[in-house]
């Protein structure tokens, strides 16, 4: 049996290795984290086109938080429906898929919200004349993914505000089965405009010859999260840490600047919109 002197100066030892190394939460963490996410939401998660490896702000971000956690990342791939059902399985330990965290979600899950996004109409930029915006949509088709609620439901909101009480066309919702479902209705002209994550909108411009034109800012924003079980309070805990220290030593802000998304960083690491 060790004795207690030599099990302290292990501890002592272990401890100064973590700092050395920037770990930030190593006690009781796991050496290896599953990490679910979609790779269809380019720039934040996506498969790089040349090597088929994923890729994106998420992927950076996530090996980043891991790494102050002394852990290391196994990534699991899964479509959205697939996500929230792996975590309460334990096939998964997080989300990391830029999931919006709402209230909706929070059976089950709690996120540690790292980034803002929200939803963006778009047009094509040949249409932009027809479409100078959001206003002009009254009575026109709008492509809505129906994965999305909250998007459906803040659409919905400013539909009624904006159109049918000031005595306008309501504009016709075309629900789909994702955003690139909706801007495909759109660039085959079944569809007048599409919603968008509000931070795709640059990145697509970027890879479609600046073929989308946006129409005014998002109508809606909400915080995305890293997903954990609510029944993990120390993973949750660990990884608030460990992100609160990516964003100290100025990895989070590059990263951001990277993908182009610096106007979408947070301020401070929240779980649960809570500080």
């Amino acid at each position: 049996m060790r004795s207690a002197k030599k099990m302290g100066a292990i501890s002592a030892l272990a401890v100064a290795l973590c700092l050395a190394a920037g770990i930030v939460y190593a006690q009781g963490t796991r050496a290896v984290i599953n990490a679910i996410t979609d790779p269809a939401y380019p720039p934040i998660e996506f498969k790089a086109p040349e090597t088929n490896k994923l890729t994106g702000l998420d992927i950076e971000l996530f090996e980043a938080i891991a790494a102050k956690m002394g852990a290391k990342v196994n990534w699991l791939e899964g479509s959205w429906e697939q996500l929230i059902p792996s975590l309460k399985t334990k096939r998964a330990d997080v989300i990391m898929a830029s999931m919006g965290d709402v209230p909706a979600r929070r059976s089950g899950v709690s996120f540690v919200d790292y980034l803002n996004d929200g939803a963006q109409v778009v047009t094509l930029r040949a249409n932009a004349a027809r479409f100078p915006e959001m206003d002009a949509l009254c009575g026109a088709r709008v492509a809505i993914t129906r994965s999305d609620a909250d998007w459906g439901t803040a659409f919905a909101k400013w539909n009624d505000e904006h159109c049918t009480k000031a005595g306008k066309p309501a504009a016709v919702v075309l629900g789909t089965a994702g955003t690139a479902d909706s801007r495909l209705q759109l660039n085959q002209g079944r569809a007048d405009a599409a919603v968008q994550g509000a931070v795709t909108v640059a990145y697509r411009n970027t890879v479609e010859e600046n073929r989308y034109f946006p129409l005014g800012k998002a109508f809606y924003l909400h915080p995305v999260g890293i997903g954990f079980s609510a029944d993990d309070p120390q993973l949750g805990q660990a990884l608030k840490k460990a992100l609160t220290a990516v964003m100290a030593d100025g990895t989070y802000q590059a990263v951001l600047k990277k993908w182009n998304l610096t106007d979408f960083a947070i301020q401070q690491v929240s779980i649960n919109g809570e500080p």
